[in-house]
């Protein structure tokens, strides 16, 4: 079964998908790192709400290690190559929301103390976690040498697909919008680059760049697929200025390509949409 094909009851609750498999692999991984002393699984993985869009949201408490060493990219290494992350401070910790190539998404909280994550959560047994399930191989891939800027326009796809795919048009709408002005961003290290200055008085180089943005703007009558079509144009955008921003950029996708094509699936299907 493709994880993305998840199997419900007929009472629509979630039978089977990939959480359940990333989930005993986290839970493996935590058990035999000394730094984590408790592992919690909260959200919809604890309210039984899961369905095929949702993340899984796991919280490590940890003693004697930098939390941010816990909520790191390469601590989710053996879940698979990376495509896209953010890592934050958080309450009592650290954050780490990782998108993985294939579309998967784990936002892995690491603190010191389990009650500031939120009151629906679930404690893992970690005393019968099989050993060896899971292990620290390195980087799943190169992603974290990317600038900020891609893993902030990544980012922000991945979930501005998700929410449109639960048919929320307004937060996914919301979260489309900021690519064209990451965008514009872009444009702007270009001029600061072109006139060696970062204060500029008057416009001049990068101008054109504001019609390339309007032309990525969708057909009004287009409804939930206008999301889809503006995130999917912003990045083609994105790509022709991030080469001349960075020569060694290399454009991968791979993890939009698989949410953009299960969301537009689920759109020409007009499936409903499970809530969690």
């Amino acid at each position: 079964m493709p994880w993305w094909q998840a199997e419900y009851d007929d009472k629509g609750a979630l039978m089977r998908s990939w959480h359940s498999d990333a989930l005993n692999r986290i839970a493996a991984a935590a058990a035999a790192d000394r730094a984590v002393t408790q592992a919690w699984v909260y959200g919809s993985g604890a309210t039984g709400e899961l369905d095929e869009w949702s993340d899984l949201d796991i919280g490590l408490v940890v003693a004697g290690e930098d939390p941010h060493k816990i909520a790191a990219p390469d601590w989710l290494a053996f879940l698979g190559p990376l495509w896209t992350f953010q890592c934050s401070d958080r309450d009592g910790g650290a954050l780490v929301r990782a998108v993985f190539r294939d579309g998967r998404r784990v936002d892995l909280s690491a603190v010191d103390d389990p009650d500031v994550l939120p009151a629906d959560r679930r404690r893992i047994d970690l005393t019968v976690c099989e050993a060896g399930a899971a292990g620290h191989e390195g980087p799943g891939s190169d992603e974290a040498e990317l600038p900020a800027l891609v893993h902030q326009f990544r980012f922000t796809a991945a979930l501005a697909v998700a929410k449109d795919a639960r048919d929320d048009l307004l937060i996914g709408g919301h979260l489309a919008l900021e690519l064209p002005r990451l965008c514009l961003v872009l444009a702007m290290l270009l001029r600061d680059r072109a006139e060696d200055d970062v204060h500029h008085r008057f416009g001049g180089a990068g101008n054109d760049v504001w019609d390339h943005v309007l032309d990525l703007m969708p057909e009004q009558d287009s409804g939930r697929d206008s999301v889809l079509d503006l995130v999917d144009a912003s990045a083609g955008l994105f790509d022709e200025l991030a080469a001349r921003v960075w020569p060694d950029y290399v454009p991968d996708w791979s993890g939009l390509t698989v949410l953009l094509d299960r969301a537009r699936d689920r759109s020409a299907l007009d499936v409903p949409v499970r809530v969690g």
